[in-house]
C-alpha cells in the first residue's frame, strides 16, 4: 500500500464526519449563516499565510532541486491562487484588507499552524508534505462531495467555494502533493510511517476543530 493510501485509511472515518458537520453541510445546502462564513474567511486567510510558511520551509528541507521547485510552486499557488479567491470572496462580504490585518487569530487556528510549523522545523521534506496534505486533500474531498449535491454549484454564495475546491486545477495541485508523498515515502521504516500517520491524523483533527471554530465563531 502506498503511503498516501495508508494515511487516508487512517483518517477516512474522521473525514466522512466532516460532511455531517453543520458548517460543512451548510455550504452544501446553502443554509450556512453568512456571518459564520465571514468569520471563517478571515480566519482561513490568516491560516493560509502561516500555511504558506510551512511550504516555504519545505524549500529549505528539500533533498533535491525538483522537490525544491515543487515547494516553491506550492508557495506561489497558495499566495497567488487560493488566497486571491479568498480576496474576491472577502470583497463581496465587505471584508477589508485592514480588517483582516487587524483581526486576531483564533486560538485553534494558532494551535493548528503552530503544530504544522513545529513538524516542519523538526522534520524533513516528507514530514512537511504529510502535514500540509491533510488540509489540501480533505478540502478536495469536501469540494468533490459538494459538487455532486444538486444545486450546490449554482448557489450564489457558496458555489464558487465548492467549484474552487473541486476544479481540475485544484485536484491536480493536490495530486502533485500526493505523488511526492508516495515517492519520498517509498521504503521508509515502519516507525517513520507510524509517525506520519500520527501527524496526518493530528492535522485532520485540527481540520475538524477549524470547522467547529468557524461555526461557533470561537476565538
Amino acid at each position: 500500500m502506498k503511503l498516501a493510501d495508508r494515511l487516508y485509511k487512517t483518517t477516512e472515518q474522521l473525514w466522512n464526519s466532516y460532511l455531517e458537520h453543520p458548517f460543512v453541510s451548510g455550504i452544501a445546502d446553502g443554509s450556512l449563516d453568512l456571518d459564520k462564513f465571514r468569520f471563517y474567511m478571515i480566519q482561513d486567510y490568516r491560516y493560509l499565510l502561516e500555511y504558506s510558511k510551512v511550504f516555504a520551509l519545505g524549500i529549505v528541507k528539500s533533498p533535491r532541486e525538483d522537490v525544491m521547485r515543487s515547494f516553491a510552486l506550492m508557495v506561489k499557488e497558495t499566495l497567488d491562487g487560493e488566497m486571491e479567491i479568498h480576496k474576491k470572496y472577502m470583497s463581496r462580504l465587505g471584508i477589508t484588507a485592514e480588517e483582516v490585518a487587524e483581526a486576531k487569530t483564533a486560538l485553534l487556528n494558532q494551535s493548528y499552524t503552530s503544530y504544522m510549523l513545529d513538524v516542519a522545523f523538526k522534520g524533513d521534506a516528507l514530514d512537511i508534505l504529510v502535514a500540509v496534505l491533510s488540509c489540501a486533500w480533505s478540502y478536495q474531498f469536501i469540494g468533490e462531495h459538494h459538487a455532486d449535491v444538486p444545486g450546490a454549484l449554482e448557489n450564489e454564495t457558496f458555489g464558487e467555494w465548492i467549484e474552487g475546491y473541486s476544479c481540475q486545477d485544484y485536484r491536480a495541485n493536490t495530486q502533485d502533493i500526493i505523488d511526492m508523498v508516495n515517492e519520498l515515502g517509498d521504503n521508509i521504516s515502519e516507525e517513520k510511517a507510524v509517525y506520519l500517520e500520527e501527524v496526518f491524523m493530528n492535522c485532520s483533527r485540527y481540520e475538524y476543530g477549524f470547522w467547529d471554530m468557524a461555526y461557533n465563531k470561537e476565538m
